[in-house]
């Protein structure tokens, strides 16, 4: 929904080229792609970074003049200019598995992590604590690797997402996430902090089964827990938080900034 505007004024441009040239005039319209050294993603570095581990790459602006020439030389009317590594690529990036629209694209194969991935709310709460944690773990994995374009053996369980390169962005995604495949409530602060992903973990599964701990007769986590939901933050820091999908990019970078400042205690 943030890039409505955009993908709106894009395709007037893109009927308009079409429409001049039906009726003889000159047009042509260009959808360029990842440039690098110039320009919007050149000034937002983060933004650049997370296109990059999705398989779009950027070029450079000889890249893109010659690309250019080439265009204007053969009187096209709408041309597409990308770098792509396409076994990065996850179609829209809404989950794990490669978009049908695309699988012809991927030579690799399926995403580590099916089998865990597979099991439901239900099977996870009937499992045995320490299995449960454990199988949470491995679905949080797959769906990270995703997100974060590395290999899944790449995070372990005392791997932070914050420090694999997790943005704002990707939190919601992944909270939003959570919250379909499990029905847990997870604040998105809660994986905005430098936390083990172990426990995040734990956290879901106590999430999941609330009443395991008092089953099982277990005393209430002490309050310096690592919790990655107990907050050190404001109430407005984490209402704020929750509300990122509704905020523009803008108000985004600048509360990011300021939460990675208090992680950092500068």
């Amino acid at each position: 929904a943030g890039q409505a505007n955009y993908a709106a004024a894009n395709a007037l441009l893109d009927g308009l080229a079409s429409y001049r040239r039906g009726r003889g005039l000159p047009a042509t319209v260009i959808n360029w792609g990842h440039l690098g050294e110039v320009g919007y993603l050149a000034r937002r570095q983060q933004l650049g970074e997370r296109l990059e581990r999705q398989g779009v790459l950027s070029f450079s602006v000889r890249q893109a003049t010659e690309c250019l020439e080439f265009i204007l030389q053969n009187r096209l009317v709408q041309a597409s200019v990308l770098r792509m590594d396409w076994s990065r690529w996850r179609g829209l990036g809404l989950t794990h598995r490669v978009s049908p629209r695309f699988a012809h694209l991927i030579q690799t194969g399926a995403a580590s992590g099916d089998a865990a991935e597979a099991m439901s709310a239900e099977q996870l709460s009937e499992l045995p604590q320490p299995q449960r944690i454990e199988a949470i773990l491995d679905m949080l994995r797959a769906k990270a690797s995703s997100l974060l374009g590395v290999s899944a053996t790449r995070l372990g369980a005392d791997s932070s997402l914050l420090e694999m390169g997790l943005d704002s962005l990707m939190a919601v995604e992944l909270r939003n996430w959570l919250e379909r495949k499990l029905g847990v409530n997870l604040p998105v602060s809660g994986l905005m902090r430098s936390t083990p992903m172990q426990a995040i973990a734990e956290t879901v599964s106590s999430l999941l089964v609330p009443s395991a701990a008092t089953a099982a007769g277990s005393s209430p986590p002490p309050s310096n827990s690592t919790d990655p939901t107990a907050s050190a933050d404001s109430v407005d820091n984490l209402g704020a938080l929750d509300a990122l999908a509704g905020m523009s990019d803008a108000d985004v970078n600048q509360l990011l900034n300021k939460l990675l400042k208090e992680e950092s205690g500068h």
